[in-house]
């Protein structure tokens, strides 16, 4: 090989080698094998140098292969551990809303003093649940608001003063089939005991102790069944701490457009009788001496009826009522009746409903410290006309206005009137 050749020869392994050292993925790639082979043919280059940077290029790309793969693989092991870590995350779920509230109240004492007052008021809810196995979930959550169980508003006072918060629930759900869930703890009432109205049960209200909820389907819909046993109240000085044992049983149906609930429920109260009235207590209950006179056992039916797609596509119109019955004395009936037309539920944008109720709860129909506290104060003894309407201005956002016109009816006590307007907006995330 002549002088010229072998500076040619060191030049091209010069730049072969450079380009190999300093980018080996340009070394790997078969422009750079082509090179070499046209040099070679072209006498630039020997068959032994060829092969020499041939082989050394092969051998490169091997190794940037090999070092690659490697990277990949402590990549990947890095995301599966953080993906591991996170799993725990999946299993939970959240939610929350905030509501603002104007409330204006009108009172008109038998007395002929005013007691009308102005609110500003607003209620935050925070929840959640994990899956801690495939049949077993807990949830907690947490809620404005004092003591009251009736009530988790806050209103806007005491010279800027912070606001309480507090437990509003927390329970475990057991759910090893479709048909059956047993839930513990302090836990949401709708899900264990159906009612079409709040004559009875305020809608704040998270009864405390155990429910189980059973269900099958059948030919005509959907039979199921509600039974529970709740602590009312503990007493440290006696034995006989108040409870509420129940048990219910209704169907649901649906054929076409038409829809339907139908129960019957049996509430039985211990330890009520003689003992004396628990927090909350509206104070319209028969007492003697300060103790309750009745133990307030009472059966109950509730039904709603319905027809979807009505008068404007899309929208639902239905009539419901509530019923109840406490044997134990002459002011023992209670009863409500309504309707409700529009969306089934408030929440997408542009949805609506409007709802009235009409409600005559006798004085010892019920134990005083559960219906509606809006309802002239949540007493029994009092009868009341509701008008609610609701609509959603943009998706998880509701304006809503409910009125209460209520009297109070009950024996030996003043007929005083009052009349509520609240005005909300509700922000659901």
């Amino acid at each position: 090989m002549n002088l010229k050749h072998i500076r040619a020869a060191s030049l091209a392994a010069l730049v072969a080698s450079g380009a190999i050292v300093s980018t080996p993925a340009f070394a790997a790639n078969d422009a750079m094998i082509e090179l070499l082979k046209v040099l070679r043919d072209n006498g630039t280059i020997t068959d032994e140098a060829y092969n020499l940077l041939k082989n050394s290029a092969a051998a490169d790309e091997e190794r940037t292969d090999a070092k690659i793969e490697e990277t990949a693989e402590q990549k990947l092991a890095s995301v599966n551990k953080v993906s591991d870590k996170l799993k725990w995350a999946e299993k939970i779920k959240f939610k929350g809303d905030l509501r603002l509230r104007r409330q204006y109240q009108e009172a008109d004492p038998e007395n002929g003093e005013s007691q009308s007052r102005e609110r500003y008021r607003y209620r935050l809810r925070l929840g959640a649940e994990g899956e801690v196995t495939d049949s077993v979930k807990v949830g907690l959550g947490f809620a404005s608001g004092g003591s009251d169980a009736r009530s988790t508003n806050e209103t806007l006072d005491d010279g800027f003063s912070t606001k309480d918060i507090r437990l509003d629930y927390a329970f475990a759900e057991w759910k090893p089939t479709d048909w059956v869930s047993v839930a513990g703890g302090k836990f949401k009432r709708k899900e264990y005991l159906w009612a079409p109205t709040d004559l009875l049960w305020d809608d704040d209200i998270n009864p405390e102790g155990v429910s189980v909820h059973l269900q099958t389907d059948n030919s005509f819909g959907t039979a199921y069944g509600n039974a529970g046993h709740w602590i009312v109240e503990e007493y440290s000085t006696v034995s006989d701490d108040p409870t509420l044992t129940y048990a219910q049983i209704g169907h649901k149906f649906k054929s076409g457009n038409f829809f339907g609930n139908v129960a019957g429920t049996y509430y039985a109260f211990d330890g009520l009788e003689n003992e004396t009235v628990i927090v909350g207590s509206g104070g319209n209950n028969t007492l003697v001496g300060g103790n309750y006179m009745y133990d307030y056992d009472s059966i109950g039916l509730s039904a709603e009826l319905g027809v979807m797609d009505v008068l404007i596509p899309g929208k639902n119109f239905s009539i419901f009522a509530d019923y109840i019955k406490n044997d134990d004395s002459d002011e023992d009936t209670g009863r409500a009746f309504g309707f409700k037309f529009g969306d089934k539920k408030v929440g997408d944008q542009h949805t609506w409903q409007l709802k009235f109720v009409n409600a005559d709860l006798e004085a010892d129909a019920f134990v005083d410290f559960l219906p509606d506290s809006d309802r002239l104060g949540g007493n029994t003894g009092v009868k009341s006309n509701e008008v609610v309407f609701k609509y959603a201005v943009a998706k998880n956002i509701i304006l809503a206005l409910d009125y209460y016109d209520s009297e109070q009816d009950a024996p030996g006590l003043d007929d005083d009137e009052e009349k509520v307007l609240q005005t909300d907006i509700s922000f659901k995330f």
